[in-house]
């Protein structure tokens, strides 16, 4: 099996490698971006707010930040805001915080997302480049050549040199597939920040209506 590869992958030309390099790119980025919406991001930001509004409501703010730990975008911006609602800042203060941190954690979604786009593009390309430069080494050598063999030739030729191209889509269309997947969980966790933002500052907005403190515990809010 290997030394079948081996020789598939040596008749395809030199621009083989530079679609390996790409493939090994590609594979690169959905790796690192699967870990990030999988693992690091695997909590749901509304079930965060659910816990912090018992916890803020049971005058716990202690318990209210450990619910908020984690690198996740949205867990930065609910600790952010607790921290705030805990050193007695007011919602303006508090929305001005999450609006600050959001710049800088938002991106993070999106982050090297589009470059699979990239990828898969510049793999077609090199291996359409690769077919029409083998196809002109092709036919260049066929004035050396007997007529009798000049057919056999040219169709060995083109059959190898076709395998650029495919090779090329083989690594095109799973970067198209991936992008797709991780773009729609991109947007998923985006809206989950979103809601949990806006229930999280009108849970917080509601207690400062009715002049509670952090260490208040009386009242039931809830986002």
């Amino acid at each position: 099996m290997i030394p079948y590869i081996a020789k598939w992958f040596t008749g395809g030309g030199p621009f083989m490698w530079a679609i390996l390099a790409v493939l090994a790119f590609a594979a690169a980025v959905v790796i690192e971006r699967v870990i990030f919406y999988y693992i690091i991001c695997r909590g749901r930001g509304t079930k965060i707010v659910a816990g912090v509004a018992r916890c803020l409501n049971g005058g716990e703010a202690e318990r209210a930040l450990e619910l908020a730990s984690g690198a996740a975008p949205v867990t930065v911006l609910i600790r952010t805001a607790v921290e705030r609602f805990n050193a007695g800042m007011d919602v303006t203060e508090i929305q001005e915080g999450i609006e600050e941190a959001a710049i800088k954690e938002l991106p993070r979604y999106s982050n090297r997302l589009n470059y699979l786009v990239l990828f898969a593009n510049i793999a077609t390309l090199l291996g359409l480049l690769g077919t029409i430069t083998g196809l002109q080494l092709a036919f260049s050598s066929l004035g050396s050549v007997e007529a009798s063999k000049k057919a056999t030739m040219l169709a060995t030729g083109i059959s190898e040199l076709m395998v650029c191209t495919a090779f090329g889509l083989m690594v095109a269309i799973p970067s198209m597939v991936a992008y797709t997947m991780l773009n729609n969980k991109q947007l998923r966790l985006t809206r989950d920040l979103d809601e949990s933002v806006v229930k999280l500052m009108n849970f917080l907005r509601k207690k400062e209506v009715k002049g509670l403190k952090p260490e208040a515990t009386g009242a039931q809010d809830a986002p």
